[in-house]
């Protein structure tokens, strides 16, 4: 795969480049500038030969393709009962949280859509900062204890993290899982990014124990990995079968029928894509490390080091400026993800899932609008 290639990505509706309002480099909306996998559209394009798109099931292929990709890069097993198939992420996300009737927790940074839940929901929310040392974001668990009340019913991760980038160690997760099972909230973990992984290992907060797999729902997708976030398809894993009866009850007759496009990606992603997927997590890694050194360069500005996904967390409040997404807009023509919408408004957020030649000319940009700008002052 050659990820140094640049694909013009106008004019054919997509968000990031012909939905931002101006001729901005985008890095903002969470996906990347690269093709999909070759065996994917191999296999798209070989499902839309047969003509039909009649009603459909899921097939035996699919939950074993699953079960293989867990049992091989997690080494935990998933059984076939435990899956429910849901169109993405947060609609699945969105239904676990009305299951409980009580109110949310989540922690901030969080991104906009787990942000959104209460509302979708019509719950109360409880949100708790990370706790940052000197750019390293962790779970506070203090502050948890004095926001948590009677009230609250679920808690809602994000891991690998969003925005933060981090890979949650499996001693903060028991810690946590200690937490939700003390309060009797039910976990819901949204683990969308986990084959995006360069530093630790993702731990499946289902497999952490017992109690972990009989009170949480794991959701999950192949969109982010495999840049396929226009063809939605995601599992939720509910081992418990009480709690999975309650989900397909809300579930039922929400969603449309089995999307044919989405099992066949599906499929070919977790079946054969491996190789590309090793390949990616080399150049965004490279991304990554020329990110950093770079923001590091640039007076005013850090950028917290992430551990995983192809997102970071850019760190501005040295800069003295309102609004640093703004600033960057106008003043370097680079659209970043605003830090407001993810409760700290003084952060932007990098998507570094493109060619290293666009990361550089934004990067640049960045730092010329921030020069020019002290020279002035």
């Amino acid at each position: 795969m050659n990820f140094d290639e640049i694909v013009d990505r106008r004019g054919i509706s997509a968000q990031k480049w012909d939905d931002q309002g101006g001729e901005y480099i985008p890095m903002w909306v969470a996906d990347m500038d690269f093709r999909i996998p070759g065996p994917i559209t191999e296999a798209l394009k070989a499902r839309i030969d047969k003509g039909t798109f009649g009603f459909s099931y899921i097939d035996d292929e699919m939950y074993q393709v699953i079960s293989r990709h867990y049992r091989e890069q997690y080494h935990c097993e998933v059984e076939r009962d435990w899956i429910v198939f849901v169109p993405s992420v947060m609609p699945g996300a969105n239904l676990a949280c009305r299951m409980t009737g009580g109110d949310i927790m989540l922690n901030t940074p969080m991104y906009p859509h787990i942000r959104r839940l209460p509302q979708e929901a019509h719950t109360g929310v409880r949100e708790v900062p990370l706790k940052e040392t000197n750019g390293f974001y962790e779970m506070d668990f203090e502050a948890m204890e004095e926001a948590c009340d009677e009230n609250v019913t679920v808690f809602v991760m994000s891991n690998p993290h969003n925005p933060v980038g981090r890979v949650f160690t499996r001693e903060e997760l028991e810690q946590l899982e200690e937490f939700c099972r003390r309060h009797h909230l039910l976990m819901v973990s949204d683990e969308i990014h986990c084959d995006l992984v360069f530093e630790g290992e993702h731990i499946p907060y289902f497999s952490l124990s017992e109690e972990a797999k009989q009170n949480s729902i794991t959701l999950t997708s192949g969109s982010k990995t495999y840049n396929i976030p226009a063809i939605p398809y995601a599992i939720a894993i509910i081992p418990n079968p009480e709690l999975r009866k309650r989900y397909q009850d809300i579930c039922y007759g929400l969603f449309s029928p089995v999307s044919v496009l989405g099992v066949e990606a599906l499929k070919a992603g977790y079946g054969r894509c491996e190789e590309w997927r090793r390949e990616l997590i080399d150049y965004l890694r490279a991304n990554r490390d020329y990110m950093e050194e770079r923001i590091a360069a640039i007076d005013g500005l850090s950028v917290v080091h992430n551990q995983a996904t192809y997102l970071a967390w850019i760190d501005c409040r040295k800069l003295g400026v309102e609004s640093p997404q703004k600033f960057f807009l106008k003043e370097a023509g680079v659209n970043f993800n605003d830090g407001a919408d993810f409760a700290e408004p003084e952060f932007v957020r990098i998507n570094f899932g493109c060619p290293r030649s666009q990361l550089k000319e934004a990067l640049d940009r960045v730092e010329a609008a921030v020069k020019k700008r002290k020279e002035e002052r």
